[in-house]
């Protein structure tokens, strides 16, 4: 039991490590597009300045707005990092290595399903009318776009004719489906990006709409939870992309690390993040909210569901 608590503490320290880098790494990369100088004064290269963000943020005053539902407007945040880390409850490293979740398709896309629940609770906590605008967007962008999520998502596990993770990796790996999954993979990352919230599909933010959008009244801590558990699902999806779409992190499925190791091993996991962080960012302005519900309600998921019924029967 002891050894499974240590496991699993140090598990979600590197989840944390990864989160603190992965945002220098895109407070380097970003600035370099834009012609801009980057964070290099905290450390060599600046490579203490997430620990110094880190550190400011959470001894901040943490100061709850008069009008808000004190104690929602708290539990938002820290319901938001809770999801973040149940997700990762399916790699085995969690749990030291020693369960191993033969049900992992199906907890991931239950808990997948949750997530936009931390989002409305802080929006509508706060009591503003942005926050709320915010929120509401994400709830009606979920609407929209995880009806192909779940498409797309059950697609591998149709072919490999089971819910384990290692199973639709393997699966993949002995060349049987990575031909027709690979088809599946432009609309896959389409709905990361929703799902992530990432640019060009950030609505929920839209800073040039909403101020900050569902976060607007946070600050300190507050926002600091919502900003860890944002890239800690980064991370997830992207490690999630290269299992179930180019067979990655079968190699060390059993073993402390395996979900996310396998991923960087594959240098599957680290290719997405670099698509979600800086090339899609980077690159494209923000979408038109009504335009992207339009997109997939009209042209995409009839196309998608057409697919999807030609793949049942090949499959």
């Amino acid at each position: 039991m002891v050894s499974v608590l240590v496991w699993s503490v140090s598990f979600y320290v590197a989840v944390l490590l990864s989160v603190a880098y992965l945002t220098l790494f895109e407070r380097k990369v970003l600035p370099a597009s834009q012609v801009r100088k980057a964070p290099e004064m905290v450390g060599w290269l600046g490579v203490f300045q997430p620990f110094a963000d880190g550190v400011k943020l959470f001894s901040k005053e943490y100061f709850t707005p008069s009008s808000s539902n004190s104690i929602l407007f708290f539990l938002g945040p820290c319901l938001m990092l809770l999801h973040a880390f149940f997700l990762w409850g399916c790699s085995p490293g969690v749990w030291g290595g020693g369960i191993y979740f033969f049900w992992g398709g199906l907890y991931v896309l239950s808990v997948l399903s949750v997530g936009v629940y931390g989002v409305v609770l802080c929006g509508w906590a706060s009591n503003s009318r942005y926050a709320m605008f915010g929120a509401v967007r994400a709830l009606a962008q979920v609407i929209s776009y995880e009806v192909m999520l779940v498409f797309l998502y059950l697609a591998p596990f149709f072919v490999a004719g089971s819910l384990d993770l290692e199973a639709v990796s393997i699966s993949q790996v002995s060349g049987c489906n990575g031909g027709v999954l690979f088809l599946a993979l432009p609309w896959w990352c389409f709905c990361i990006l929703a799902e992530s919230n990432r640019a060009p599909f950030d609505f929920v933010e839209g800073e040039s709409e909403l101020v900050s959008g569902f976060n607007v009244e946070y600050g300190s801590g507050g926002f600091g939870m919502i900003f860890i558990a944002e890239y800690s699902n980064i991370i997830f999806l992207s490690s999630l992309t290269g299992v179930l779409f180019l067979g990655g992190g079968n190699l060390l499925a059993n073993s402390y690390y395996g979900f996310l190791m396998g991923g960087l091993i594959s240098s599957f996991m680290g290719f997405f993040i670099v698509f979600l962080v800086v090339l899609c960012r980077s690159s494209f302005p923000r979408y038109r909210y009504d335009l992207l519900m339009k997109l997939i309600w009209c042209q995409i998921l009839p196309i998608l569901m057409s697919f999807f019924g030609v793949f049942l029967l090949v499959v």
